[in-house]
């Protein structure tokens, strides 16, 4: 995905923009090339990076693990929901057995939806499109099959 298309105020495209923040390599292309034919994807591997692009894209859903290196997802997630540039931006959690303690500290940060992993493509696909809806704006082309 080229970044000077999404770059904040510049969006030159009518799919919708997702940021994908997964620390497993083959998780991070499984989740890209699920989404990618209907979406513009862009893949940050650590929290850190993932706060570096979202300074300069705005995104109409956050795919990310609650466990990443560097800086948590569930501090990323913190900070897109405490910063009112992402007010419509979606969050969607997807990670391998949260405890109780990230369960409650996920419902509480406000996330869109969760997805234990292993998830598969069908679900992943019907989670985002359930978030995004259809026909709202870049991403009215999105679809499940």
């Amino acid at each position: 995905m080229d970044l000077q298309r999404v770059l904040r105020g510049m969006i030159l495209t009518d799919k919708p923009v997702v940021v994908i923040v997964e620390d497993d390599p083959n998780v991070a292309s499984f989740i890209e090339a699920t989404l990618s034919t209907k979406c513009d994807t862009m893949v940050a591997s650590d929290g850190k990076r993932a706060l570096e692009m979202l300074n300069k894209v705005d995104p109409d859903l956050v795919v990310l693990d609650v466990r990443l290196p560097v800086v948590s997802g569930l501090e990323v997630c913190r900070k897109i929901r405490g910063d009112e540039r992402f007010n419509k931006a979606k969050l969607l959690v997807v990670t391998g057995f949260p405890n109780s303690l990230e369960m409650s500290q996920i419902n509480d940060i406000g996330v869109d939806a969760l997805l234990e992993k292993p998830v598969t493509p069908y679900l992943l696909r019907k989670t985002v499109v359930s978030l995004l809806g259809r026909g709202n704006g870049r991403n009215s082309q999105i679809r499940t099959k």
